[in-house]
């Protein structure tokens, strides 16, 4: 073991006999270094370390603290109405699951700052592609996709030990069109698809829009419910499964691993397929990235979807898709929905992945990322009622929060009128199981608290208007 290694347990071990308190500031680096005689870099990497390995957080100009992440938090199970199909049209919000406002705010939609973005690098990335690629703007990009982007794909998640073969990718534009394409071509009008409940508000939307009825699975911060699942399964209820498994959309918490073979064994052993949504998978706040359940895929019954619209540039609409036994299904249906996807942009991020440069930054972001949710979360645990719930999620950009006897949709209209956008448990479910919950985004920094800055502005007026509902309760 390392030095700093040592030392990080060192602190681990009085983080949890609570010699440092929740949210104590641990001393300055220089400080840490003179006072064990070590080197600045040392002393670094073991906050670093920690940090990691969610223990503390740090604070941009104001120094490192202890977060909360090494407590549980247990989410009480959704009492779901009932266990049956349902069309999910029926029980769409009066906006959708995934409302529009017309104003900006950085705790509504799931997104990072631009802020956070390499923009620099991405234009000269995309001036360089350009310069040398100029045929490729009067040519049909190829239906599969373009040979040098599934072919840095393959090369960049080997690096996170997910090997895969180049020819067994499919570019697309984007991880919703992944899964639309994933739907389409594998189950018909009036289907019914498992999904995980809460579940990300525009995967509902897309249900409801391809007319496929749902079955909903619940999942707790112990995991989902397999007997459940194998249940539906078995009785032949369900044609195929539709779930997020990394980091997920609205919790940011994974499914173990036993979880997530259990998941390829039931869709192998029922021969049902199941859509993987992995577009989170990238934003791990731990030191590796989790495996997907697609990698202990052996016969091919699961369909990994994922793109760079949440770790890159939401705007290149830019995906992928490993269809497994069913990629010549997938490839006939895309093809007859569109002509391929835009070969100059592919040919940028072919570029950008194969220059070390996307590897980069999303390194750098995930530990942004990583500080950020923590900030939010403490923030929140120290400014809402005491009886609240904030989910502890392992990567990505969100919050789950529970705030019992508050009715979250109606906060969300009170809200929006103070021009904050939340998103209320109405819009993960089509039960009435979430009406004390909502998600908020995580992707813009807190900073120093100051008047120009809207992501503290939100929250701590989201805060003030909690507590003003259980006030008057």
């Amino acid at each position: 073991m390392t030095l700093y290694e040592t030392l990080a347990q060192q602190f681990i071990a009085d983080i949890r006999s609570q010699k440092f308190p929740i949210g104590s500031r641990l001393p300055a680096l220089r400080v840490l270094a003179k006072q064990h005689q070590i080197s600045m870099t040392t002393a670094t990497k073991t906050y670093e370390y920690l940090q990691q390995a969610g223990y503390i957080f740090s604070q941009p100009q104001s120094g490192y603290f202890v977060a909360s992440q090494w407590q549980d938090v247990a989410f009480p199970a959704p009492n779901l109405i009932d266990k049956q199909r349902r069309d999910p049209k029926q029980f769409a919000p009066d906006k959708g699951y995934s409302p529009t406002v017309a104003f900006f705010n950085p705790l509504g939609t799931c997104r990072v700052s631009s802020e956070l973005q390499p923009l620099a690098e991405l234009q000269r990335c995309i001036k360089r592609v350009t310069r040398r690629s100029e045929s490729r703007l009067f040519q049909y990009p190829e239906t599969q996709g373009d040979r040098r982007l599934r072919h840095a794909l393959a090369q960049h998640f080997l690096q996170d030990h997910f090997p895969f073969s180049p020819n067994d990718c499919v570019i697309t534009h984007g991880c919703i069109d992944s899964i639309r394409i994933a739907i389409e071509s594998l189950t018909k009008t009036g289907d019914t698809i498992a999904i995980s409940s809460p579940c990300f508000s525009g995967l509902l939307d897309l249900l409801a829009a391809l007319s496929r009825n749902i079955i909903e699975i619940p999942y707790t911060s112990q995991g989902m419910d397999l007997a459940l699942l194998e249940k539906v399964m078995k009785q032949g209820e369900v044609q195929a499964s539709l779930f997020s498994t990394t980091h997920i959309n609205p919790t940011g918490q994974s499914l173990p691993v036993e979880q997530k073979q259990a998941l390829v064994t039931l869709a192998t052993k029922y021969q049902i397929p199941m859509i993987e949504d992995d577009v989170y998978f990238e934003l791990s706040h731990q030191k590796h990235l989790p495996l997907p359940a697609k990698y202990w895929d052996k016969e091919g019954y699961v369909v990994w979807c994922g793109s760079v619209s949440k770790t890159l540039a939401a705007g290149l609409r830019l995906g992928w898709s490993l269809p497994g036994r069913y990629l010549t299904r997938y490839l006939q249906h895309s093809s007859h929905t569109y002509f391929g996807v835009n070969g100059l942009m592919q040919a940028c991020l072919a570029e950008f992945m194969s220059t070390g440069e996307y590897r980069s930054h999303v390194n750098k972001i995930r530990l942004t990322l990583h500080h950020q949710v923590h900030a939010y979360r403490q923030y929140l645990i120290e400014h809402l009622p005491a009886d609240s719930l904030v989910s502890l999620p392992d990567g990505g950009l969100v919050l789950w929060v529970k705030i019992p006897n508050v009715n979250t949709q109606k906060l969300e209209q009170e809200a929006q009128t103070l021009h904050i956008d939340i998103r209320s448990g109405a819009c993960f479910s089509t039960h009435d199981a979430y009406h004390d919950c909502f998600r908020i985004n995580c992707g813009w920094s807190l900073g120093k608290k100051e008047a120009d800055n809207t992501a503290f502005q939100q929250l701590s007026r989201l805060c003030e208007l909690i507590n003003d509902h259980k006030s008057r309760q």
